[in-house]
């Protein structure tokens, strides 16, 4: 057991190394679970918004201009490009048992970040998320 001697340069190289490829995995896994979750919240928020707006026309019969300005102040307010979102929506009134289709399109743009040949790179995206309702004119 006497031959053995320790020697200290070693971990003092070694440690820092393994420390920074530590953080930076960290930090892609980290990006890829985050890229993962932000399409389901989005949606989350989208039908949210949806169930509020379809009640609004099974109530009048339609979407009116000012309800849409209000749709669209609220996809806005909760964090959504409005140049990014198509509506499809009655603009005239439904009658009582009429079929009511409402969908609101929204293209989510995400970046993930890549290593290709030693740099890092971050590439763009575009997911389409998609929210239908059906119902039917109750007034």
């Amino acid at each position: 057991m006497n031959n053995i001697r320790y020697k200290n340069g070693n971990s003092v190289i070694t440690i820092p190394i393994v420390l920074v490829i530590s953080i930076f995995m960290i930090i892609i896994i980290g990006t890829y679970i985050i890229n993962s979750i932000i399409p389901f919240i989005y949606h989350q928020k989208l039908i949210t918004l949806a169930n509020k707006y379809m009640f609004v026309i099974e109530k009048f019969g339609y979407l009116t201009e000012e309800e849409k300005k209000l749709l669209e102040y609220d996809l806005n307010d909760s964090g959504f490009n409005i140049s990014k979102i198509t509506l499809k929506y009655p603009n005239e009134l439904k009658k009582y048992g009429e079929l009511i289709e409402f969908e609101i399109d929204y293209i989510l743009v995400l970046k993930t970040p890549t290593i290709s040949n030693g740099t890092y790179n971050l590439i763009e995206k575009e997911t389409i998320l998609k929210v239908r309702k059906n119902s039917f004119s109750k007034i």
